[in-house]
């Protein structure tokens, strides 16, 4: 009987355990470090030049919009689909007939801790 008892508990303990660890593994494979892509792209949002200001790990660049070497006050996040590697102080010419489309929106804490928002863009027609 003591051995009945020893195996139910075991297998209820591994059922529980199991379930804990999909469970886990669910929630980091959810998380998306603040990224959230659209389905389509969004509409343009520049056509003047971009200038890198910090280069993440995953090779993204959080750059200013700047207009005659002065920042707009626009901030976003550049994704490098081409495999482009940037740096700081790039500054990214948007060719004539194409713009800064925004595909996503990406959320991250600032230094002071403030959360801030700013649009994914990617450089297309």
């Amino acid at each position: 009987m003591k051995k009945w008892l020893v195996f139910l508990l075991g297998a209820v303990a591994g059922i529980v355990l199991t379930i804990a660890v999909l469970y886990l593994m669910s929630a980091c494979s959810s998380a998306n470090n603040g990224v959230t892509y659209f389905e389509k792209p969004g509409d343009c949002i520049s056509t003047k030049s971009l200038e890198v200001f910090q280069v993440l790990d995953n090779g993204v660049a959080l750059a200013n919009e700047v207009d005659f070497k002065i920042p707009t006050g626009l901030i976003v996040l550049l994704i490098n689909k081409d495999g482009k590697y940037y740096y700081d102080n790039q500054v990214i010419e948007i060719p004539e007939g194409k713009c800064a489309r925004q595909v996503g929106v990406y959320t991250y804490p600032t230094k002071m801790e403030i959360e801030r928002t700013v649009p994914i863009v990617e450089i297309m027609e």
